[in-house]
């Protein structure tokens, strides 16, 4: 493996993870302060909010006091990590940069689809720019956590167990992950009806961030998801 000029990051655990998971805390924030006004954008995989019994009817003031409780815990930890120089800002423009180059890669290929895929207007039309901003940072931010972060560590750590070929385990944890992502759009109460030219869509899309996920890391990975997600309903669907 050494002779291949690609290198794949670390993702048991992933490749300093703790600098990702700074990276990337913005958008944690911003989606669930957007929830106090815009509850109609949770994500379905929005552990979080669910497990607080928020939407279901828990006191506001609780909600607020925890994001509160989070962003000073943020701030506190930002600058215990600069002054012992383990972490650097200058990292934020860097990886949302990329993240921003990475929409732009599958922005046209969204562009070519929307007008002959009528499903991806459905959920936006009830939904105004703050709430489509808000989906964008939920969907960004916990599909990245479920289904590459998570869902990649498990198949590669199965693969590792099993003892595969580390290129087919690759191989494996692309596909599944990414057949996951695209299937749990059409289950439950909310989900589409299938179709097979959405489904591969979805397919296709979760392929690439697999791939950014494994190649760059979590961070790239999330904001290429969450800003990808913000031109396609607030650009294109506007």
């Amino acid at each position: 493996m050494s002779s291949l000029p690609i290198k794949v990051a670390k993702p048991v655990p992933q490749r300093d993870l703790l600098g990702h998971l700074i990276l990337v805390a913005p958008v944690f924030l911003f989606y669930h302060l957007g929830l106090l006004f815009s509850p109609q954008a949770a994500n379905g995989a929005d552990i979080v909010s669910w497990t607080m019994g928020y939407l279901a009817g828990v006191d506001v003031l609780v909600y607020l006091l925890v994001l509160l409780g989070l962003c000073v815990g943020y701030v506190l930890w930002l600058r215990a990590l600069r002054k012992k120089r383990k972490f650097r800002p200058g990292r934020f423009p860097q990886v949302v940069a990329e993240g921003v180059l990475y929409a732009l890669i599958m922005g046209p290929l969204a562009s070519l689809l929307v007008s002959q895929l009528p499903f991806l207007r459905a959920p936006a039309l009830s939904m105004g720019p703050f709430d489509r901003l808000v989906a964008s940072a939920g969907a960004g931010f916990y599909e990245e956590l479920i289904f590459r972060l998570a869902g990649i560590w498990l198949l590669l750590q199965l693969g590792r167990s099993w003892k595969i070929s580390k290129w087919v385990s690759i191989a494996v944890a692309i596909t599944g992950t990414s057949l996951l992502f695209s299937l749990v759009h059409y289950l439950g109460p909310g989900g589409e009806s299938f179709a097979l030219v959405s489904f591969s869509f979805r397919f296709i899309l979760g392929s690439f961030l697999a791939a950014i996920y494994l190649w760059r890391g979590f961070a790239q990975a999330v904001y290429a998801h969450f800003l990808y997600d913000v031109y396609v309903m607030c650009v294109l669907m506007a």
